[in-house]
């Protein structure tokens, strides 16, 4: 879902860059480095799902020039490693596939406000309305936070996308009518179903690796 160069005007590049920007700021700021550099495993797990992104973002599907859409994967990297560290790790990867030539300088600012900035704060709030008014188990955490929050964090990242190209009066320079509307329920779940099988594994097989899971809470009576 990255939006390609010449889609965006100078003035709302400039503006969606320093939206972004201050997004990421927050997130280095607030990240727990501490614990993070005191926990070696942590600290490759977060390496890994920087490389797994780096692959599923350089794949992409399209239909025309201007429209192409890529599974984000940013909910379950939001839900294992918090939205600060998830923030972080996708403007990384947004650097390493703008240095490869896969994405564009250019559109690095309204890239990150769309691909991670907002997909990971909606995933962590939507954790916490989820966690707030429904019953803590693992089924309401798979389902519901897992997999619903992925496809809703996916529209809302696509929606935000639409949004920018439509005050810079692009849209129809990026096809984005009847042909995103119609493949953006379809890759929605797709993601969510490739955000659940990574969370479902993850907890299944090594529940310390998701930080927003507690299996005290949500395997067992209190």
């Amino acid at each position: 879902m990255l939006i390609e160069a010449g889609l965006l005007t100078h003035g709302v590049s400039i503006v969606g860059s320093a939206i972004g920007g201050v997004g990421l700021a927050f997130a280095l700021h607030g990240a727990p480095w501490k614990a993070w550099l005191a926990d070696r495993e942590h600290q490759w797990v977060w390496f890994a799902s920087m490389a797994l992104l780096c692959v599923v973002w350089s794949m992409k599907a399209g239909i025309t020039p201007g429209l192409s859409v890529r599974f984000l994967l940013v909910t379950a990297l939001t839900l294992m490693h918090g939205w600060h560290l998830a923030v972080v790790a996708g403007a990384l990867v947004l650097a390493v596939l703008s240095h490869a030539g896969i994405a564009e300088w250019s559109s690095f600012g309204a890239n990150l406000l769309c691909t991670v900035v907002i997909p990971s704060l909606f995933t962590a709030w939507w954790h916490e309305f989820v966690h707030d008014r429904l019953p803590h188990n693992y089924f309401i955490y798979f389902f519901v936070t897992g997999f619903l929050g992925a496809a809703l964090a996916f529209n809302v990242a696509g929606l935000a996308r639409v949004a920018l190209m439509a005050v810079s009066g692009t849209l129809a320079t990026g096809h984005v009518g009847t042909e995103y509307f119609a493949i953006l329920p379809l890759m929605s779940f797709g993601e969510a179903v490739a955000n659940g099988m990574i969370l479902g594994m993850a907890v299944v097989y090594r529940a310390g690796w998701v930080m927003s899971f507690d299996d005290r809470l949500y395997l067992y009576r209190q």
